[in-house]
């Protein structure tokens, strides 16, 4: 299995890529209104990655079976990095789509790699929790820090954000090829042969029938609900205090920077505990409730300073969620359809992005408020199957 070494350098090559390519978002709500493009792109160009991510992220999991993890990062980031240098040179809202989209195919790749390489040389599970935990959290510090970077560059001009983040994702993909091991000796590589049947972006969807049970169809549309709200609220945000408080790129990167703290914080200790202490199948449901309830304050005090401190306090209850469930998932994998698992738990995240993003993109413009109710009632539909999967979980369990 890995050492020690190996997996903090790999750590910081993650939480480098994980920050470089959080360079754009700040910038995009300028970008969509200094090249006077159509409001509602910020959610339909959203919608585009994340439909891509969702058809892809199933094919680059069963992929991830055949082909060592380290070889489908490289090629992945250096598609991304030509994804990001469409969308930075974008002048139209075609042009933004494709950028996004291809962003979405080469992001699920890189996501779903990782994901599977941290799983596959972990060895034991206790193991596998712990770097699974150290995965969200560098993934979320290294992302609302990047955010902030990103917010700042754009203060210089689009061009320093996009032309930043291209190079160094880039170089880092260059960096985790060096430093990750091949992981095939800690896999079962399928029986069958890889075919172009098989590598069909909807065949391998369809391949979740193999694998899939009542309890992780639960998680799955858990996970699909959840990413409908996380989506609706982290979009619209962005886009929204640009809009109507004509605040800057920077103020994004700053309550980003605030976010980075606090997750560093939180999942380091509270979240550390709850995969080490508790039984996640029961204790997320507690982290899920109070995700919903705060998206509820805000559709009672919308004013700026409110829907600020709910956006750092929903992102950081959202970045403790997200370790409980993808161990959850891992809990229910076996070492012949592991790969195929969690790249279909990527796929369902995206799909709730899909939709969280597109419906949040097209209703602005009838209400700013809507996507924000959109949001709680998202998070409050999933905090209700939860209760439904934690009910079943206990049945299962004295059964």
């Amino acid at each position: 299995m890995i050492d020690r070494k190996r997996l903090t350098a790999f750590f910081a090559l993650l939480a480098m890529y994980n920050m470089t390519s959080n360079f754009a978002h700040p910038v995009t709500p300028t970008l969509i209104v200094e090249r006077h493009l159509d409001s509602s792109m910020f959610g339909v160009a959203m919608a585009a990655m994340t439909t891509t991510y969702f058809l892809f992220a199933p094919f680059w999991g069963k992929l991830c079976g055949y082909v060592p993890t380290k070889r489908i990062v490289l090629i992945c980031l250096f598609g991304h990095a030509a994804a990001q240098a469409i969308f930075g040179s974008s002048y139209s809202e075609i042009q933004v789509i494709v950028g996004r989209a291809l962003a979405g195919i080469f992001g699920s790749g890189v996501y779903t790699a990782i994901l599977n390489y941290v799983c596959n040389v972990s060895g034991d599970p206790a193991a596998k929790g712990r770097n699974l935990t150290v995965m969200v959290t560098v993934q979320n510090v290294a992302s609302a820090v990047g955010f902030f970077i990103g917010g700042l560059l754009g203060l210089i001009s689009l061009r320093a954000s996009f032309t930043a983040q291209v190079v160094l994702i880039i170089l880092v993909g260059v960096g985790l090829y060096s430093v990750c091991l091949d992981d095939t000796p800690f896999k079962v590589r399928p029986d069958e042969p890889l075919t172009a049947r098989a590598v069909n972006p909807f065949s391998a969807f369809l391949s979740a029938r193999s694998f899939m049970t009542p309890m992780l169809g639960l998680i799955f549309i858990i996970v699909a609900v959840a990413g409908v709200g996380q989506t609706a609220f982290d979009q619209c945000f962005n886009y929204y205090i640009k809009d109507q408080f004509g605040l800057s790129s920077a103020y994004n990167g700053v309550f980003k920077g605030v976010i980075a703290a606090l997750t560093l914080l939180t999942n380091t200790t509270v979240s550390l505990r709850l995969v080490s202490k508790t039984d996640v199948n029961r204790t997320f449901l507690p982290v899920m409730a109070a995700a919903a309830a705060s998206l509820g304050v805000v559709l009672l005090w919308n004013t700026l300073p409110a829907f600020v401190i709910i956006y750092v306090l929903f992102s950081v209850l959202n970045a403790l969620r997200m370790p409980l469930l993808q161990n959850m998932c891992s809990m229910r994998t076996s070492p012949d359809n592991s790969n195929a698992v969690m790249g279909f738990y990527q796929s369902m995240s995206s799909l709730g992005g899909i939709f969280g993003a597109l419906f949040a993109g097209l209703i602005y413009d009838l209400n700013v408020m809507l996507p924000f109710i959109l949001a709680f009632i998202a998070f409050a539909a999933a905090c209700m199957i939860s209760a439904v999967y934690v009910k079943k979980y206990t049945k299962e369990r004295g059964a």
